[in-house]
């Protein structure tokens, strides 16, 4: 009898199911991971092997350039081969490609691992978010989870990278995020299996080389307002973490700042963003989903741009941290919850390559253009200009949104 129970509830689905949502879970923790520990420890090695402002900027930027082309690539990948699938594929660069680091002093060679990683880690962010969307279905309140993880992640990786850049240096901080590399390959094999099968490899030979058409069919998903509505605040949402991942480090380094602390700081905004996504679900019940999602970005982006005025006052700077990350994470289920709801269930994967594809344009543009400024007025005023620039472009969507959402339908799943 026991044994015919076990059989029934297996059947049933709900154990496989449950692994699979927390195999999601672990995706999120690790794929996020790596990309906050190396937003840390990249500009940290950069400043130790004697780079200029701009050369910073430019190897922090060149991690977001293949993910910029590739990203539709990878999200067409996911719906026609499995976004598992994908994931396994590029968890194996996360975890070999940082040992790599310790050995390349050269800007040219940054350039070059921050090309490959950046895609790998970034197609895996990617991945686990796609599954993420599957599994919930549009719930935000699971997404929310999902997001709690990441941000899990988050807030763990840069304060152990930081640590450990401090204690032992460049070999065994990179070290630790192919361990992190590692963690996505273990939740990717541990995911339950699909019920339907794999695609044959004639069909995976096929959909790997980019195709025009379903590019064409990807990039027309902006043409829904939800979707392009996503598209323009995940740009804008960007701007903070694209800041924090460059220029920050540098000035809190600048003016006499370890490692460890630094790290913190980062950390610590994770923290915020955790305890953002807890209340995402219910904030959304108060106010409307878009609305929402402006304000936090236009508080995420004043918490970093004001860092020179307080950043002779450590409590100050880490005030600053949690508000950047509680708009971070209330922000971030929102997302994905307008996008799954907006984009058919078929092309999930398509409308987060989409969205990812502008995220790290941004990423891209943000860290270039603050160090031009930088070089030519000062590292502080890089701060007020870039912060200003996304306050003027977050209050000019506020003003567009509501017409534009009103409107909105969203195509049958």
């Amino acid at each position: 009898m026991i044994r015919y129970a076990l059989m029934q509830k297996e059947e049933s689905g709900a154990p496989l199911k449950d692994r699979e949502r927390l195999a999601t879970l672990g995706a999120g923790l690790f794929t996020n991971g790596v990309w906050d520990m190396l937003s840390v420890l990249v500009p940290l090695y950069a400043v130790a092997v004697g780079l200029s402002a701009t050369e910073i900027g430019l190897v922090v930027s060149a991690r977001s350039l293949l993910p910029a082309a590739l990203s539709i690539h990878g999200g067409i990948l996911m719906d026609e081969l499995g976004t598992r699938r994908m994931l396994r594929w590029v968890a194996a660069g996360s975890m070999t490609l940082p040992l790599l680091y310790p050995v390349a002093g050269w800007f040219a060679v940054l350039v070059v691992l921050q090309l490959l990683l950046g895609l790998s880690s970034s197609l895996g962010m990617a991945a686990s978010q796609t599954w993420s969307m599957q599994s919930s279905r549009g719930d935000t309140a699971m997404l929310a989870r999902f997001s709690v993880f990441s941000r899990i992640g988050t807030f763990l990786g840069p304060v152990i990278v930081g640590a450990a850049w401090d204690l032992f240096g460049a070999w065994i901080a990179f070290a630790c995020v192919s361990l992190c590399g590692a963690g996505i390959v273990a939740s990717a094999a541990y995911g339950a299996p699909a019920r339907a099968p794999d695609a044959p490899a004639p069909r995976a030979l096929n959909v790997i080389v980019p195709q025009w058409a379903q590019h064409k069919r990807a990039i027309a998903l902006a043409a829904i307002p939800a979707v392009a509505f996503v598209l323009a605040v995940s740009f804008l949402r960007n701007a903070p973490g694209a800041i924090q991942a460059s220029l920050y480090v540098v000035y809190l380094d600048g003016i006499g700042m370890s490692g460890t602390v630094i790290g913190l700081l980062v950390a610590i905004s994770e923290l915020g963003g955790v305890l953002g996504s807890l209340f995402a679900a219910p904030m959304e019940r108060r106010m409307r989903g878009d609305r929402l999602v402006l304000l936090c970005i236009a508080s995420s982006v004043t918490a970093i741009a004001v860092t020179p005025l307080v950043g002779a006052f450590l409590t100050l700077l880490f005030v600053a941290s949690v508000i950047r990350g509680i708009g971070q994470g209330i922000s971030q289920p929102l997302m994905y919850s307008i996008l799954s709801r907006a984009a058919p269930s078929t092309r999930h994967g398509a409308s987060v390559g989409l969205r990812n594809a502008v995220v790290r344009l941004a990423s891209i543009v943000t860290p270039t253009a603050m160090g031009v400024v930088a070089e030519a007025w000062s590292i502080e005023a890089s701060f007020y200009v870039m912060g200003a620039a996304f306050l003027v472009a977050t209050a000019a969507l506020a003003g567009v949104a509501r017409r534009a959402l009103a409107s909105a339908k969203s195509p049958a799943a």
